[in-house]
């Protein structure tokens, strides 16, 4: 499959979880990809490995929650492949603790990565989308912001921020030929599930919750990515699309 050939993406938090399933599904259809990691040894792995599936690949150490990191991973990927048409805004935290116990501190850093480190990337991505005249941003939601999971107040309050966001730039940036969905993931058995206590206890309640009997797989949302990403989606914009077994159903 070609259908990203030629063009050049950057996908945050690329160097694990669910990023893998991203940077592998967009180099396989062809984009030359940018992985982005705030850890640059796990976006140098991740590098490696899609560069030895054949794939055109670079590591990019940034912390999204600044501006001038932001700015400078832009400028670098712009320099290596000649611009940017395609952004998957991935990289998040995911702290798990009662609303309560949150202080100001984690509740403004989990603020800063999920929601303003977004528009950061959008922002500094889109001039090179506006001149090429075609371009595509995709944010990973997340469904908890659907039914709401206690533990998770910041989190999920920052992917609620992500659908308004989602939502409000693609009607401010469609007419520049940009477009900008939502991919909101259920339960995926990545190391961010690791802050759940009993394992075998969250998996089997996952499990119980989906229409379909199985764990999420990384690919499952990189697949997604790379259609989004791709001509054939060029008329689907402002859209948050579940990718989570048939858990929840809106």
């Amino acid at each position: 499959m070609a259908l990203l050939e030629g063009r050049v993406a950057i996908v945050t938090g690329g160097g694990g979880g669910l990023g893998e399933g991203i940077c592998s599904a967009l180099a396989a259809a062809g984009a030359s990809v940018a992985v982005a990691d705030v850890d640059l040894g796990k976006a140098e792995r991740m590098s490696e490995r899609v560069s030895a599936d054949g794939g055109r690949c670079v590591p990019v150490e940034v912390d999204i929650s600044d501006r001038g990191s932001v700015e400078a991973m832009v400028g670098k990927v712009a320099g290596e492949f000649g611009g940017v048409d395609i952004l998957v805004n991935n990289a998040a935290v995911y702290p798990l603790r009662p609303w309560m116990e949150i202080d100001e501190d984690e509740w403004d850093r989990v603020m800063s990565v999920n929601l303003k480190g977004y528009f950061l990337c959008a922002r500094a991505a889109f001039p090179s989308m506006k001149e090429r005249g075609v371009g595509r941003i995709i944010n990973v939601a997340s469904v908890t912001f659907f039914f709401g999971q206690p533990g998770l107040l910041s989190y999920v309050s920052s992917k609620g921020g992500v659908v308004g966001f989602t939502r409000t730039l693609a009607r401010e940036i469609g007419p520049e030929g940009v477009t900008v969905n939502a991919i909101s993931p259920g339960a995926f058995p990545t190391d961010a599930e690791k802050i759940h206590a009993n394992q075998e206890e969250y998996n089997q309640r996952m499990l119980d919750q989906q229409s379909i009997k199985r764990r999420g797989r990384p690919e499952d949302i990189g697949n997604l990515a790379a259609f989004l990403a791709s001509d054939a989606a060029s008329f689907i914009t402002g859209q948050t699309i579940e990718v989570d077994g048939g858990w929840v159903m809106r």
